[in-house]
């Protein structure tokens, strides 16, 4: 009984450091990818759902990403709209006229952060969250917990699904509570794929 016991434990224990292994090399996979990585360009469609809402909010777009600090969020349906941001400039349209200003602000340097560290990976060094991996079908499921009091009384979890073959992100999902939160779903991404300066522009 003792031998079955031990026999057992050893079996659980291996798994549990397989598991920890296969995360650790899915993070240095990822990062090492995104090395390689110029340019991503995607289409995308974000849900947003609300308890405030009678029903959820759907927009779709485009996303470019440029190497090192490029990034502009396209939305096309259901109204044109758009923002470019750069290392030190944000320009946005709101379907009417073009705004340019020089440095970003907190709000746009969070975003432009959680962004590049979610897209190359590095979040899943944050020490600021706790981590859960879980690998499916050739899917990678991470849900990031935030640790911070603070941050986690506007920010339930984060939920990221990247494909295991390609290392892209398929999916990000920000939770501000169980019953609020936006769904961002890309897909048709290309990789080191052209884009015109003017893009960013």
């Amino acid at each position: 009984m003792r031998l079955t016991i031990s026999i057992l434990l050893v079996f659980v224990l291996s798994i549990a450091a397989f598991g920890q292994q296969s995360e650790a090399d899915f993070a240095i996979r990822l990062q090492k990818h995104y090395g390689s990585i110029n340019s991503i360009t995607a289409d995308f469609t974000q849900l947003k759902q609300s308890a405030l809402f009678d029903a959820p909010l759907i927009s779709k777009g485009l996303f470019y990403f440029e190497s090192p600090d490029k990034i502009r969020w396209e939305q096309q349906e259901p109204s044109a709209s758009y923002f470019v941001i750069t290392k030190d400039q944000v320009i946005q349209y709101d379907g009417e006229s073009v705004k340019k200003s020089s440095g970003l602000n907190m709000q746009m340097s969070i975003f432009r952060q959680f962004i590049m560290s979610t897209i190359d990976g590095s979040i899943l060094s944050d020490k600021a969250f706790d981590k859960e991996y879980q690998s499916t079908n050739g899917k990678m499921y991470i849900t990031l917990m935030p640790l911070d009091k603070r941050m986690a009384k506007r920010l339930q979890k984060i939920e990221l699904k990247f494909d295991e073959k390609s290392l892209l992100l398929d999916q990000l999902k920000m939770f501000e509570n169980a019953d609020d939160f936006t769904e961002i779903t890309f897909t048709d991404q290309k990789v080191n794929a052209e884009i015109p300066p003017a893009i960013f522009q």
